[in-house]
């Protein structure tokens, strides 16, 4: 089996762990996971952060955007463009987004930030607790923080949370994983 098949894999294995998580479930975990990225010193301590909005069923990034808009961080969150190229975009304000591609609620603004950023915090399907990360497979995330001098949180539910995942020479390891 190759990696792309082991990819695959654990990809449909942590799409059917998310369908089967129940409503509470997810409230509870969300809020651990909000309390985790608070508490944590590299976000604490950051200036600027890049941070995914949340689409249905991840871990609910909201509330941290709102902290960290109300702590006078700057704030940057993804804009997509053609696979795998993403954008940092600043925002001021949650009023800032409206859905864009794939839905996701992003800047209409395309005017991106190259600049230094102190801290991201990334999206998964699954993660170990190596620092591996597997997303939904587009390389959007590897694509943008390859190379980058950031430090890289990922947010992940226990639930998903593996011993070690498959990963390429593309695969960016996070730095942190936070859980719930």
């Amino acid at each position: 089996m190759d990696i792309f098949e082991e990819k695959s894999l654990f990809r449909k294995e942590a799409k059917q762990i998310i369908e089967d998580l129940d409503y509470d479930e997810m409230l509870e975990s969300d809020e651990a996971i909000i309390q985790a990225v608070l508490a944590n010193r590299a976000y604490k301590d950051s200036t600027s952060v890049f941070i995914y909005v949340s689409m249905e069923n991840e871990p609910d990034t909201l509330k941290i955007i709102q902290d960290a808009l109300r702590s006078g961080k700057e704030v940057y969150v993804p804009k997509c463009g053609k696979k795998p190229s993403m954008k940092a975009v600043r925002i001021y304000a949650l009023k800032d987004l409206k859905p864009g591609k794939f839905g996701i609620l992003e800047p209409e603004s395309d005017e991106g930030y190259e600049g230094k950023i102190d801290v991201a915090v990334v999206p998964c399907l699954a993660a170990a607790s190596n620092g591996k990360r597997l997303g939904h497979g587009g390389g959007y995330y590897d694509h943008f923080l390859g190379g980058r001098d950031i430090y890289k949180i990922c947010l992940c539910r226990k639930k998903l949370l593996k011993k070690d995942l498959p990963a390429d020479e593309f695969d960016v390891i996070m730095d942190e994983i936070l859980t719930d």
